[in-house]
């Protein structure tokens, strides 16, 4: 049995690393937090106090870790940007392969027992559905190359500690940035048109505190045995492939009402169609989605109307 209490947590200040950050509190794991010193706090700042925080453009990674008995890094952190625009490959090497690179490095030589890895399902071949762990390679953009690259590195370490690596589908839910959920729905409460592709794409969403839960999982089971070396990937999605218009039609049903919408021509960018084959995470971790579409629809929604203010 190990006792995995101490964590380190990149990202904390995104998205889903916000939501992370508050459940690993909340089951009582002691946080640290790696940040820079420009991060805006704003989505944790109900948390100050309750965890440790360092500022990796002060501080370098070997003091945090000499400071610190870290026992698992959980990495989140990441430079994403769907679309190659070719003047961010270094900036992008930087921080989604040679940072984390120095985590797991530096953790190794430290004691760290587990590290636990965030990638992308943009990684994977998608055109033989459902999208299993052992698909083909074919990466959709410059990130997700740069993630196979790190995930590549990564696998070197495997005999000296446990590596998990989630490949993430689509997220949604309360805090997001600038993506296609949270568009949709700000620009439904405040009664604006939304222009939208032919919309009939279709996408595995996967709601955050969902996502949460099997970061969470991961850490209960290696600290449910003894501890062995390994290397898994796990997809993390909903298993279930929802259009674009199918996602407005539950907006309106949770509003209650029809939304201002312009339907446009197919997206020739976009893959048409992805959803994961989500047996492995189910068996290995025993991890099963909690909420349907409409109840993180709904709790999106809810947290929109009340903070209008982030609005994306």
């Amino acid at each position: 049995m190990q006792n995995l209490r101490t964590i380190l947590l990149t990202g904390a200040t995104g998205f889903i690393g916000s939501h992370l950050l508050e459940a690993l509190i909340r089951q009582g794991y002691s946080v640290v937090v790696l940040k820079r010193s420009t991060s805006n706090l704003w989505r944790i700042d109900h948390l100050a106090g309750q965890y440790k925080s360092y500022d990796v453009d002060l501080q370098s990674i070997l003091d945090v870790f000499d400071s610190e008995k870290i026992d698992v890094v959980i990495h989140l952190a990441t430079l994403y940007r769907k679309f190659d625009n070719g003047h961010e490959v270094d900036e992008m090497i930087q921080s989604n392969v040679s940072f984390p690179l120095q985590l797991v490095e530096t953790g190794v030589r430290k004691g760290v027992k587990a590290f636990i890895n965030t990638g992308t399902f943009f990684e994977y071949d998608c055109s033989t559905l459902p999208v299993k762990e052992t698909s083909k390679v074919c990466p959709y953009n410059f990130y997700a190359k740069s993630k196979i690259i790190f995930e590549e590195v990564l696998k070197t370490y495997s005999s000296q500690i446990a590596i998990n690596t989630f490949r993430l589908f689509s997220p949604y839910g309360e805090m997001d940035n600038h993506k296609l959920v949270s568009m949709i729905i700000n620009k439904a409460i405040n009664d604006d048109v939304i222009e939208l592709s032919e919309g009939l794409q279709k996408i595995d969403f996967i709601y955050v505190k969902d996502i949460v839960q099997a970061y969470v999982k991961a850490i209960e089971r290696l600290n449910s045995r003894d501890w062995d070396a390994e290397y898994e990937v796990f997809n993390l999605g909903s298993g279930i492939a929802l259009s674009i218009r199918d996602l407005v039609s539950v907006v309106e049903e949770c509003l209650g009402q029809s939304v201002k919408k312009i339907w446009g021509e197919p997206s020739l960018l976009d893959i048409p169609i992805a959803f994961a084959d989500t047996t492995k995470i189910r068996q290995v971790l025993g991890w099963e989605p909690e909420y349907t579409i409409h109840k993180g629809i709904k709790n999106t929604i809810s947290y929109y109307k009340e903070n209008s203010r982030h609005g994306n």
